[in-house]
């Protein structure tokens, strides 16, 4: 017989989440902070270049979550590459804060990668975003 009762409890959007945290009886000042980490997301981009593939890699290992790409990514025998984002929202805020400001102190052409990655994302996860 458990002594606990442990069970899995499934929270697919920020406010289902806050709502489950909530419920434990913590402060309003822990429900905000903890919120975002409650909830996971795989987003998937098509046809990223590699070098961009691999600055999000990095930027998603750097803060904790992470990203899969193809095995040719590396060595660049391929011009670009799928890429699956996996990450709580907290690690996609940090994400796409991190995208804009690295997209200004670009050249033009690649600052227009950087740009539409922080904004497809963001509109993608606005919702959770708020």
């Amino acid at each position: 017989m458990p002594m606990f009762n442990a069970k899995v409890v499934a929270a697919s959007t920020v406010p289902e989440a806050a709502a489950k945290i909530a419920a434990i009886d913590v402060s309003e000042e822990c429900v905000r902070i903890m919120r975002d980490k409650a909830v996971f997301r795989l987003v998937k981009l098509c046809g990223v270049r590699n070098a961009v593939a691999s600055i999000l890699k990095q930027e998603m290992l750097a803060c904790g979550a992470d990203a899969a790409v193809s095995q040719w990514t590396v060595n660049c025998s391929r011009p670009a590459t799928d890429v699956l984002l996996m990450g709580t929202i907290k690690h996609y805020r940090h994400l796409i804060a991190k995208m804009r400001r690295q997209a200004a102190q670009l050249p033009p052409e690649k600052m227009k990668e950087y740009k539409a990655i922080s904004e497809e994302l963001s509109s993608l996860l606005k919702k959770d975003l708020v």
